[in-house]
């Protein structure tokens, strides 16, 4: 089998994540590292690949089968535009863009390029999150009633430093939320409907470091989202799965899915159902077992995968359309908290 040969845009924390993981992966070649840091050049060349200012440049010079875009978010139209007009295939990080018109712009020139082009979801790959979405698809807990997701940590105040840290659109909502839209989306389905509620009453900076979220789905579930910045909890996905070094682990559940005939608890897939396999209602307690799922590497996944679609082995797990859906969705969130009423969203057809 020939390598795919591949280029990595961005050289940030999760940009030289790509850099490493592409370099070390069988079945793909790095090519090349685009980034206007002079610093990237050093690291370039410490690992003996070329280094380019631009998308473009890399193109132009190296001609790769394919490209991880994970440039700032602001950039990743006109780059993820330059590898379809140049018919190369793209994994964009995300958020897939920042505008609405940017993500769907991303998503149809894809379509008329014929191109593979994916966004970096990464916790799509997760085998948890996929033995979730299976149990629920599968109706293991018999239809889907509701879902409760609590993201709550207390950032480091140096985190804040950075002025836009503390500028509207910078908050948990747009920043951290948009992780836990994209696993509802995936594990429970469509979001319809949302309903906001906002606060800065800690920070008392111009972004929120609080909301509360009601989500309607297309299938009638409902889902809470209790998100924050500002408090200390065990509470988090980061802190549920151990898949930042930066972040402390606490392997606590953070999700929770509720059936009609049982529920889910996630990340760890703890499965509440009737004792003997019948129905259960509350003068009967359920009866709890745990469900087996391995830990991955979900980045190495996602390059694997990202190869396995190019070569249409594999469909695509998270595709832009995928990104420009979740992040619709969170910007209606944050819609919702700016003008105190629901905000709906069509359903894809």
């Amino acid at each position: 089998m020939q390598s795919l040969r591949m280029g990595v845009a961005g050289c940030g924390l999760i940009g030289r994540r790509h850099v490493d993981v592409v370099r070390t992966s069988p079945g793909c070649l790095l090519v090349g590292i685009a980034d206007p840091d002079p610093a990237v050049a050093g690291l370039a060349g410490s690992i003996g690949v070329p280094h380019y200012q631009s998308v473009a440049e890399l193109i132009a010079a190296e001609r790769p089968d394919a490209m991880v875009v994970a440039t700032p978010t602001q950039h990743h139209l006109a780059d993820a535009l330059a590898c379809a007009e140049a018919g190369i295939h793209v994994l964009v990080e995300k958020p897939l863009a920042d505008s609405h018109q940017a993500s769907w712009a991303i998503v149809e020139a894809a379509r008329k390029a014929g191109i593979v082009a994916l966004v970096g979801h990464h916790r799509r790959y997760y085998p948890a999150v996929r033995e979730a979405r299976r149990i629920l698809a599968e109706g293991g807990i018999g239809r889907l009633v509701g879902a409760t997701v609590v993201w709550v940590t207390l950032k480091s105040d140096d985190y804040f430093v950075p002025d836009w840290r503390r500028a509207p659109g910078a908050g948990p909502l747009m920043n951290n939320l948009v992780h836990e839209v994209d696993l509802l989306r995936f594990i429970c389905g469509e979001i319809t409907e949302v309903t906001t509620r906002a606060s800065n009453a800690v920070r008392g900076f111009a972004v929120e470091d609080s909301a509360a979220v009601v989500l309607g789905f297309a299938n009638g579930a409902l889902a809470t989202a209790l998100i924050s910045d500002t408090a200390v909890s065990p509470w988090s996905f980061e802190m549920a799965t151990g898949e930042s070094l930066q972040v402390a682990y606490t392997g606590e559940n953070t999700m929770r899915f509720m059936g009609t005939e049982g529920s889910l608890e996630f990340p760890n897939l703890v499965f509440w159902r009737a004792r003997d396999g019948g129905r259960c209602d509350w003068h009967g307690a359920p009866a709890s077992s745990r469900v087996k799922a391995r830990f991955i590497d979900v980045y190495v996944e996602q390059i694997r995968h990202f190869g396995a679609v190019i070569r249409g082995e594999e469909t695509p797990v998270a595709s832009v359309e995928d990104g420009a859906r979740s992040l619709d969705v969170t910007r209606a969130i944050v819609a919702s908290a700016q003008r105190g009423e629901p905000v709906r969203l069509a359903t894809p057809q």
